[in-house]
């Protein structure tokens, strides 16, 4: 019952701020001061109505991701239609084809419709000026599987807090080619227009909310990160050895005489693995491997993606 007035009051809070916004926005000639005002009563919005959605009663698997774009040519709060367009298209193609290839370990540029429509994902909040845009997914309401969107998520905000180059090539090894792609698009456009921009994440596996904030200067860093990571064609290589490590996660170990192999399996495996297979038996296993190098730096690394466990 005491919950009630607060959330009223915050409503209450966010109506006020969103008039002022739009007022603010409506401006045909902004002075400097106003452009201040702007920005500083739009990212107070931007905080109230993360509150907001932190208190309602969404269910518990639904992911929610905000992109925040700043910059002289957004700041006025209005956006080209072209750069709206290009950024949300390959938004939902950096999260739909990331959930593709943790869930069924296939790098592919076209999404099955299954995969599309259980994703669900929805403009949930386009700010005055649209220079911010929210969305909500999620993969269902059920089991493991229904969390791999979020597990997606993860992946991704780990590639772009990556400070050192091994971490940054083993994520996108684990998002794939295709996803990190559309990535590129979308810092490559922002880095075309001088735009920058902030990234949060609520969902399953965020551990509350989860923001970065990309500058000009980061922005940078990252096209030229991207622009000199290469993935390799896959080819099918044959190992065996001793299942050492499982994870509910899509992450297993196997260790023979020669090494010990780091791999991943697809999130739809898991029942049928677990169901035939025990840590410590020793198997055979056919896997998928990429090689993701920096020519520049020296740096190669492989993956694997487990296409058969015998």
């Amino acid at each position: 019952m005491n919950e009630k007035p607060d959330m009223i009051s915050l409503k209450e809070r966010i109506g006020f701020v969103q008039k002022k916004v739009e007022t603010l926005s409506a401006l045909k000639d902004q002075s400097f001061a106003d452009r201040l005002l702007f920005r500083s009563m739009d990212s107070h919005l931007s905080d109230l109505r993360a509150q907001q959605r932190e208190i309602d009663n969404r269910h518990p698997l639904m992911d929610f991701m905000e992109i925040r774009l700043k910059g002289d040519l957004v700041d006025i709060g209005t956006i080209p239609l072209e750069i709206l367009s290009l950024i949300s298209g390959n938004l939902a193609g950096l999260v739909q084809k990331a959930t593709h290839r943790i869930s069924s370990g296939k790098d592919s540029q076209r999404v099955p419709n299954d995969l599309r429509n259980s994703l669900n994902m929805r403009l949930a909040d386009l700010t005055p000026g649209s220079t911010r845009l929210g969305v909500t997914f999620s993969t269902g309401s059920g089991d493991l599987f229904d969390t791999v969107s979020s597990q997606a998520m993860k992946e991704i905000f780990s590639m772009l807090e990556a400070s050192d180059e091994e971490t940054f090539m083993a994520k996108v090894a684990e998002i794939g080619s295709n996803s990190t792609y559309s990535l590129k698009k979308i810092v490559d456009e922002c880095e075309k227009n001088s735009l920058n921009f902030d990234m949060t994440w609520m969902g399953p596996l965020s551990g509350g909310r989860r923001t970065i904030s990309l500058s000009s200067q980061e922005i940078h860093k990252l096209t030229s990160r991207l622009s000199l990571t290469q993935i390799s064609k896959p080819w099918d290589e044959s190992f065996s050895g001793e299942l050492s490590l499982l994870s509910m996660y899509g992450k297993l170990e196997i260790v023979n005489k020669k090494e010990r192999i780091k791999a991943s399996y697809p999130i739809e495996m898991l029942t049928e693995i677990q169901k035939n297979h025990k840590v410590g038996e020793h198997v055979s296993v056919v896997a998928s491997v990429t090689e993701i190098h920096n020519d520049k730096l020296g740096i190669m690394r492989r993956n694997y993606m487990i296409k058969s466990l015998k």
